[in-house]
């Protein structure tokens, strides 16, 4: 199967498509004005909405147990941060910078646990992961060379932090398992190397949600991955 193909492979239906237009839109239109992140919240939840109202008849029996069970997840994992949250700003004084932004980390949590469950339950792990570290491979690859000149030499070096995705989307294809534990490794060590658990620059608040855009989706999908069976098996 070609890799056009492949990605066309069980396609979401347009509706999600075109939230996720919306929510994408929406984050970049709100360095105008913080009205517009009004736009994603949109796009992330007015798919399901219609949905849930029977206007929208877009999802099969398998599309709509795989986003419940997303929802579960995203449940369960934003109720227990926001509870580790609580104990932890009651438990003493606490020095936190931006303060504020605490809204906007839980919501974080709560649409990419949701996301990523979606895309693993619907795709599958293999497919799923080596789909989106095409999409991160692509992305950096695009953001270094756009700032990376017209010589030849300064393009090459600049596109090289992309390679590691593009590495692990082929071993991901060949030995899921072994892509899953070095996508594993490679979360703790950005986590670690970049040190998202100080209260260091922007502060906790902002460092977790950083690394949870990061580091989560590597380490979902490694986790996926190490559950995944070769084709030998």
């Amino acid at each position: 199967m070609s890799l056009f193909a492949e990605l066309m492979d069980r396609r979401p239906p347009l509706a999600t498509l075109i939230g996720g237009a919306l929510v994408i839109a929406g984050v970049m239109l709100s360095e105008a004005s913080w009205w517009w992140f009004a736009l994603a919240g949109v796009g992330a939840c007015g798919p399901g909405i219609l949905r849930e109202l029977g206007v929208l008849r877009d999802q099969d029996e398998f599309a709509r147990r795989a986003a419940q069970r997303a929802g579960y997840h995203a449940f369960l994992a934003t109720g227990l941060f926001a509870f580790l949250i609580v104990a932890y700003l009651r438990s003493g004084t606490r020095e936190l910078p931006n303060q504020g932004e605490l809204a906007t980390l839980l919501l974080s949590v709560l649409w990419f646990v949701w996301l990523l469950s979606s895309l693993l339950a619907y795709w599958g792990a293999r497919k799923a992961s080596t789909r989106m570290l095409l999409g991160f491979g692509t992305g950096w690859l695009a953001f270094c060379l756009a700032d990376a000149g017209t010589r030849p030499l300064d393009m090459l070096m600049s596109s090289l932090p992309a390679l590691p995705f593009f590495v692990l989307w082929w071993l991901a294809r060949r030995w899921p398992r072994v892509a899953g534990a070095v996508m594993i490794l490679s979360a703790g060590a950005m986590y670690v190397l970049f040190k998202f658990y100080t209260n260091t620059r922007s502060g906790l608040i902002v460092n977790t949600g950083v690394a949870i855009l990061l580091c989560g989706p590597l380490l979902a999908c490694g986790m996926a991955l190490l559950r995944e069976k070769t084709d030998d098996e």
